[in-house]
């Protein structure tokens, strides 16, 4: 076992454990912790400053959460799984003999959880059988073997009466020495060390002996320690260690017959005492989650559990407050009501499974295949402004394309009969929505995303173009801000707040203050986005149990506003260029190249001409057209609009969202962004403008929209080829 004083403190961008480094074992801690390591990494021994003591205890916490997060998703269709050391390909080797691998989207990147050998063969190894049976073997037999009581005659008791009378008899069967009775008793102390820093989260037929186990512990202690030897105090560490190895080793050298059970024992004890990570005992090349988003998961299943837990009213069954989740988490005592969805089933084990409605990727048709779920509450009583349906919570996110043939006339739409094959949606999904009521007439929404990001991050981030970060960053951004615009146009009353969750270490709550949920950051906003450093010690307790979620003191939240003193230039440049393309994302864009600039800009300056006739004609008010116009090379027709990544709609349609100061208005909501396109597709633009004639053409200008519940986001505008070269040859 590891001295935890000797283990050196890091952050790792993608990986959470323990695993050798140059200058020996690391502790890479989860992100958000630069506050431990700065207090911790060089403490000195004694008090509160020890560091032993607190990457011990820290250490059998992260333990306990990543065997929850296993045990949690071992029957979770929601990942697929499977055992690292037979995942060997050209492309991706294996990282880790040891490892689970959990793969949660098709063509994701896989995490990487490796199990720690060194615990896990004590727990394993523990059998009431197998340590009954050399208790046995070492004790003489109170049972009386009346068929061979003639070999005991000289050491029987005669009675006055002339019978005899014989106590105990040794069977005769092999026989092991009395030093192998310590290999339980060592095992057992092993056992009972760790049972008490997993605070009893151990499988429950350990737990279930655990009194026995303590019994059979203390007799070793009574024959080689004191009362204040331990394995895992930092004064007692090194020489319990040491006496351990030597007991063993007296035991091993002492004990002449070994059975199975014997060396069941004996392998457990020996890999605890010497081991360390070797991919030799299927240990792995290090123990933790390892992946580009692998403790993001972990991260988000500990707040989600902890809102859960927070909401859950076990009288009736539900969770109070939460509309949207995108999570499938077990939560104790809630039962999954298969009624709501009788297509869904579900084994006995995954009874308390919170999510019942299959999760939709793409269009409107359910693949029966996909058997990823999530939580919603139901219907929020909104309906769908084009075909008046009542709509899911799921489905208030929806980027949604409506290939209905219309017609507009009089500022508004004269539909066709509605085909909902026709209805193209892509299916974005928010971590978690919460619905407040805090008076009669007043409803708040609460947006919640759970980021796995350093603190340190976004302060780096705060005043940089988002060009000039990850794209991981920028996108998480811009998808937060798409919900909040979703839940604008169906609520329009309601006050919608939006945060970011990040996982922080604080080391400086005095006793009142440490079962707060966390900080509001008040330095800096997001484009409106308010950052809150969650508190980890906190979360991370609700998720296992130890202390219960309605203990948690959430601060009271100050009168939410939208500051508007982060300005960011758009990113995208304040100049068009269309129709000849240098990178192609459509199979359906044609490729026009032109002799000299002066034809270019006649056909840009046609095109913005047109634009505007267009927009004055439907009644849309788009204040600067160059800036809102969509890259021609980047948009998608509807043919390809189900096949394309989700992310794909926000780097492209929300990229700009609240980066102005006028992009909110006075009460802080976000402007609609409106942006445009050109197509030479007819087919993805099913709306017609009967009054608007295409020039020299007896067609009329056609457009079609990407919207969000109906509100358009995207005008995809008809024009032909002819019309574009007449202008040109013309001038």
């Amino acid at each position: 076992m590891w001295n935890f004083s000797q283990l050196n403190l890091k952050i790792g961008s993608d990986f959470v454990g323990i695993k050798a480094d140059v200058d020996g074992y690391a502790f890479y801690l989860p992100k958000g912790f630069d506050d431990f390591i700065d207090r911790y990494q060089s403490a000195t021994n004694g008090g509160d400053s020890s560091k032993f003591n607190k990457v011990r205890d820290f250490f059998f916490l992260m333990y306990r959460t990543l065997r929850k997060f296993d045990r949690d998703n071992e029957n979770n269709s929601r990942i697929k799984r499977k055992d690292a050391k037979n995942t060997k390909n050209q492309d991706k080797p294996t990282l880790s003999t040891g490892g689970i691998s959990l793969e949660y989207e098709e063509g994701s990147d896989c995490i990487l959880y490796s199990k720690l050998s060194m615990i896990e063969r004590i727990l394993e190894a523990y059998d009431d059988l197998a340590i009954n049976s050399l208790e046995n073997k070492i004790r003489r037999s109170e049972e009386i073997d009346y068929s061979k009581i003639y070999k005991y005659l000289d050491r029987a008791i005669y009675l006055n009466n002339g019978a005899i009378y014989i106590d105990v008899m040794d069977l005769p069967r092999p026989m092991i020495t009395y030093e192998s009775t310590d290999i339980v008793h060592l095992y057992c102390f092993i056992l009972d060390e760790i049972i008490q820093q997993l605070q009893e989260d151990v499988p429950d037929h350990v737990y279930g002996r655990s009194q026995d186990i303590q019994f059979l512990s203390q007799r070793f202690r009574d024959n080689y320690l004191t009362i204040n030897h331990s394995l895992f105090e930092q004064d007692t560490f090194e020489e319990t260690l040491t006496i351990c190895k030597e007991a063993l080793d007296n035991i091993d050298r002492n004990t002449h017959y070994k059975d199975a059970d014997y060396w069941g024992l004996y392998e457990a004890i020996e890999i605890f005492l010497y081991g360390g990570l070797n991919p030799e005992l299927d240990d792995g090349d290090f123990w933790g989650i390892q992946g580009k988003q692998g403790f993001d998961y972990v991260w988000e299943d500990m707040c989600q559990t902890y809102f859960f837990k927070k909401n859950f009213d076990q009288d009736n069954n539900i969770f109070n407050d939460i509309c949207f989740a995108d999570t499938d988490i077990p939560i104790d005592g809630y039962k999954n009501d298969i009624t709501k969805n009788p297509k869904r089933y579900r084994p006995e084990i995954e009874k308390n499974r919170v999510g019942w409605w299959q999760i939709q990727e793409r269009d409107n048709e359910v693949d029966e295949s996909n058997n990823k779920w999530l939580y919603q509450k139901g219907e929020p009583e909104v309906k769908h402004p084009s075909n008046c349906k009542s709509l899911y919570w799921s489905e208030l996110f929806c980027i949604e394309w409506d290939l209905n043939r219309e017609t507009f006339t009089n500022l508004y739409y004269r539909s066709s009969k509605f085909d909902k094959r026709k209805l193209l949606r892509r299916y974005p999904r928010p971590d978690l929505i919460l619905q407040i009521e805090v008076s009669s007439n007043l409803t708040n929404l609460i947006i919640i995303d759970f980021k796995n990001i350093s603190f340190q991050k976004y302060e780096f981030c705060k005043n940089k173009y988002l060009e000039e970060t990850d794209d991981g960053y920028r996108i998480g951004l811009e998808k937060q801000l798409g919900y909040e615009l979703a839940l604008q146009q169906v609520f329009p009353n309601h006050t919608i707040i939006n945060y970011f969750f990040i996982p922080f270490y604080f080391t400086d709550k005095n006793e009142n203050e440490k079962h707060d949920l966390g900080n509001i950051e008040d330095k800096f906003h997001i484009r409106g986005i308010k950052l809150v450093k969650i508190n980890f010690d906190v979360i991370q307790k609700v998720y296992l149990g130890i202390i219960q979620a309605s203990n948690v003191n959430v601060p009271i939240i100050p009168n939410y506003y939208h500051p508007k003193n982060y300005i960011n230039p758009s990113r995208k440049k304040e100049e068009i260029a269309v129709l000849e393309n240098k990178t192609f994302k459509s199979d359906y864009i044609p490729l026009i190249s032109f002799q000299n600039e002066k034809q270019r800009k006649i056909a840009t300056d046609y095109i913005i001409e047109q634009v505007k006739i267009f927009f004055q004609e439907i009644g849309e008010n788009i204040p600067n057209l160059v800036e809102a116009y969509f890259p021609y090379s980047e948009s998608i027709v509807a043919e390809e609009f189900t096949k394309v990544n989700i992310d794909y709609f926000y780097d492209n349609l929300f990229y700009d969202l609240g980066e102005k100061e006028e992009d909110r208005d006075e009460n802080g909501k976000l402007q609609i962004k409106i942006k445009w396109c050109i197509t030479f597709h007819i087919n993805s633009t099913p709306i017609e403008v009967p009054q608007l004639k295409i020039p020299n053409s007896n067609l009329c200008r056609r457009f079609g929209t990407i919207d969000i519940v109906g509100t358009p986001i995207l005008y995809y505008i008809y024009f032909t080829l002819p019309e574009i070269l007449d202008i040109i040859l013309n001038n």
